[in-house]
């Protein structure tokens, strides 16, 4: 069994006056604190603390509704809600994992194209600063300003000097090649220097002294600015701010209309945020020669919890992933945004979480899309790297603002807990509406729900040009979690409608089900040697129709679902980057490991039923990566799961055990292990006609039916009729038609090397079926807990907080 935060109590009353503290004072669990004259308690969950009233209820029983008790208990004004503490803990894990990969492909790429080019410049500053004398006049970058009359009119291009001229600092030497009308010292070039790295225009500033510097692109800023800049800068309304992380400048509009958008997006907040994270307090260290000391370079990294509640998400977000730069927690209800200010000051982050009162669609549009004149050189991008859709219900009206407001290769977090709309066929018209499909119907319909929020988060994508790839999807009591990267690349999404597929479901008679694509991706080869060939993709129209309308083991009619996600579910090295951290992880802060550990080793099961090709961690390019992409071909073949004991009751059979059942589809040589959607189900890439020839098997070999329990005419009664007689073979009168389909319209399957091929189908006449409990049991190990047993009786999602509209 998980193990769950405490429920919190309502302590003893006692004086207030002699035990509460006050926001300022350091937090710990169970303190009661005195705010705006109410009394709060002090829940802790991970490194977060929040305040509740005394008394507030954070738990309904139905069958306690009427007691005194739950009449007493005061209704809560934010939402909080203890139980889903796995998801927050899942969330935790799963943003950290992510963006560890994220900021370590940053850094690289930041090496790669000049990192290591602007150490150098700055290490040739710092020498030189400490060579020259106070009244030789100072050298930056290889350049000197000579004569009383030079000037800077603005901050600009070397050409932008009037009178004066620039030299070299000892002369002029013949052989000193010239940029931009600037000549440098052979000599200060070091060893192995491109000589193109001093093309282009170099930027200068004023220093105390009168002189100037060269301003690189990652070098640090001085803080003193020439007047003449200044007052260049100030006829075009512009004040200029220096940033220490990564020597960026940044210019903000001195306009009162720029104030609001600000207020908004804050890309200043973010800055301020991320030097008090460091340690600056805003402050900007100076070397000893009072110039600005270089700040090492930090990649931005930005979290926005976009309906954030009491603000307990963005609280652990800022205390438990270490290199989050600024964290933004948004609410539309003041009650919310005065209580996540509260919380903020009670945890002691004011420098890094900003809270926004504003609708979330509002918000996110106003990122991507900031006012027109808050665009130029200087203007900072507000967008997230994460963004965390946790709603009340669906998260389908918030999906396309979080595509736009979503830096490329970010990551989108989304929670829908409306179950009974996308897995249940009791709203079919709402399911289509909100998610663009319709339900399937089924034991695997949660998983049929996962693959319809992926289905319509990708066709979101597609309109701009941006490819998803899901990087773990989980289906979770009452509601599903998907974690998704989204990418850049129209090439990527071209490869969308072969992932998309429709679904022909037997829901009224056996359960068997039948996938239809809705394109077709044909890896081609092209030109080149053999041992290195090159490889394409053609994009077409599948063909149709993939089943009749009437099932082909048991005659019943098929209905159809979807449209919906067709490729994988989740990214193998990402849940196991999760999964490591997890085993690593303190359980005093993580209450639910033991669940965690349990579903994430489940979902990575998964994946042994897609080819051998798909589950490797190196990237395409051949350099190792900490997340590396799924190739967009990839489709998952087999994307359901099935339950014995359901196909134990079409047939009125004693149902197997579900390790009987996997020793026989092994020993087939097929794969089968479980899914993490529900207990006792089994994910297999064998087709239907063979599970149900196994089905049958097993009937005649351990369980007979007993007599008159198959009436005729019923969806059980067709399909044993294809069983085989006591010497092993089938009935020639229903054998074939039990296995004709098959043999007929062969499964498309993909092998090792990508190449799309036909798998011939087995003879079922002829398959030897044996039970074999001990090939169909896991692997002795660590005992996990897979699938949560309800922590209490009538368990599931609490109320809709009372909070102000």
């Amino acid at each position: 069994m998980a193990t769950y935060p405490p429920k919190p109590t309502v302590p003893a009353p006692v004086p207030a006056a002699a035990t509460s503290k006050t926001l300022q004072d350091p937090p710990a669990t169970g303190q009661l604190v005195e705010h705006e004259g109410k009394t709060y308690e002090t829940i802790r969950e991970g490194k977060a603390f929040i305040l509740l009233p005394i008394g507030t209820r954070v738990a309904v029983d139905p069958k306690k509704e009427n007691t005194k008790d739950a009449k007493d208990a005061a209704p809560q004004g934010v939402f909080y809600n203890p139980i889903q503490q796995f998801n927050r803990d899942l969330s935790v894990l799963a943003i950290r994992a992510f963006g560890e990969g994220l900021c370590e492909r940053r850094r690289e790429v930041r090496e790669r194209e000049g990192g290591k080019q602007s150490a150098r410049k700055e290490r040739r500053r710092r020498r030189k600063d400490g060579l020259v004398g106070e009244g030789e006049g100072e050298v930056k970058g290889g350049a000197e300003i000579v004569g009383e009359a030079a000037h800077i009119e603005e901050v600009g291009e070397l050409d932008g000097l009037k009178g004066g001229r620039l030299q070299a600092e000892h002369g002029t030497d013949e052989g000193v090649p010239r940029h931009a009308g600037l000549k440098r010292k052979a000599d200060t070039l070091d060893e192995g220097e491109d000589e193109g790295e001093t093309d282009g225009a170099a930027k200068l500033r004023r220093v105390e002294d009168g002189s100037a510097v060269k301003v690189g692109e990652e070098s640090a800023v001085p803080e003193q600015v020439e007047s003449q800049a200044a007052e260049g800068a100030s006829r075009r309304g512009l004040t200029m701010e220096e940033h220490t992380n990564g020597g960026e400048n940044t210019a903000q509009a001195n306009e009162g209309g720029n104030e609001e958008h600000k207020a908004n997006t804050e890309p200043a907040a973010v800055e301020y945020a991320t030097q008090n994270a460091d340690g600056t307090n805003g402050q900007t260290p100076r070397s000893a020669n009072g110039h600005e000391a270089p700040q090492p370079w930090k990649p931005r990294f930005r979290i926005l919890d976009a309906l954030s509640a009491t603000g307990l998400r963005a609280l652990r977000y800022a205390t438990e992933i270490p290199f989050a730069t600024a964290v933004t927690a948004n609410d539309m209800d003041r009650n919310a945004v005065k209580s996540i200010r509260a919380h903020i000051e009670h945890n002691q982050l004011s420098g890094k979480i900003t809270a926004t009162l504003g609708n979330a669609i509002g918000h996110m549009y106003g990122v991507a899309f900031p006012p027109p004149d808050s665009h130029g050189p200087h203007h900072i991008s507000g967008k997230y790297d994460v963004i965390d859709l946790d709603p009340y219900g669906t998260a389908a009206p918030f999906i396309d603002a979080a595509l736009q407001a979503l830096n490329d290769g970010g990551l989108l977090c989304v929670t829908c807990t409306d179950s009974g709309v996308f897995a249940s066929c009791g709203y079919a018209e709402k399911t289509y509406s909100l998610y663009g499909g319709m339900p399937i119907k089924g034991t695997h319909s949660h998983e049929g729900g996962l693959r319809l929020i992926i289905s319509s988060v990708a066709s979101a994508a597609a309109k701009y040009g941006l490819a998803v790839e899901p990087l773990l999807s989980l289906s979770i009591d009452f509601y599903v979690r998907i974690f998704i990267r989204v990418t850049r690349s129209p090439a990527d999404v071209k490869f969308l409608a072969g992932k998309t597929m429709l679904v022909y479901g037997c829901d009224a008679g056996c359960g068997a089900w039948h996938t239809q694509m809705l394109g077709r991706n044909t890896r081609q080869t092209g030109k080149g040697p053999q041992n290195n060939p090159t490889f394409n993709f053609k994009h077409g129209i599948a063909q149709a129709p993939s089943a009749d309308r009437l099932c082909e083991h048991c005659g019943s009619k098929m209905h159809v679902a979807g449209p919906m996600w067709a490729g994988p579910m989740h990214n193998r090295a990402f849940v196991e980057k999760i999964l490591d951290d997890a085993k690593q992880a303190d359980k005093l802060i993580y209450h639910t490991i033991p669940r965690l550990e349990g579903m994430l080793d489940t979902a990575l099961n998964e994946l042994e039923v897609l080819p051998e090709a798909y589950n490797t961690n190196v990237a395409q390019n051949g350099t190792s990566e900490l997340l590396p992409k799924t190739p967009p071909e990839t489709v998952d073949l087999h994307p359901f799961f099935f339950i014995p004991s359901a196909l134990a009751k079409v047939i009125h059979c004693i149902a197997p055990p579900e390790a009987a059942i996997k020793g026989a589809l092994r020993h087939a040589g097929y794969r089968a292990t479980r899914s993490h959607c529900k207990p006792g189900s089994i994910k297999t890439d064998a087709p239907w006609s063979v599970i149900w020839e196994v089905m049958r098997e097993w009937v005649r070999q351990k369980q007979p039916i007993k007599e008159g329990a198959l009436k005729e005419g019923l969806a059980g009664w067709r399909i044993m009729l294809g069983a085989r007689k006591d010497g092993g073979e089938a009935s020639s009168d229903h054998g074939d038609a039990a296995a004709g389909t098959d043999a007929e319209t062969a499964d498309v399957v993909i092998d090792s090397t990508g190449a799309i091929k036909k798998e011939t189908p087995k003879d079922l006449k002829r398959m030897k079926v044996v039970f074999d409990e001990v090939l169909g049991r896991d692997k002795p190990g660590k005992k996990l807990v897979r699938y949560q047993a309800n922590p209490r009786e009538n368990w599931g999602p609490m109320t809709r907080a009372k909070g102000s509209g």
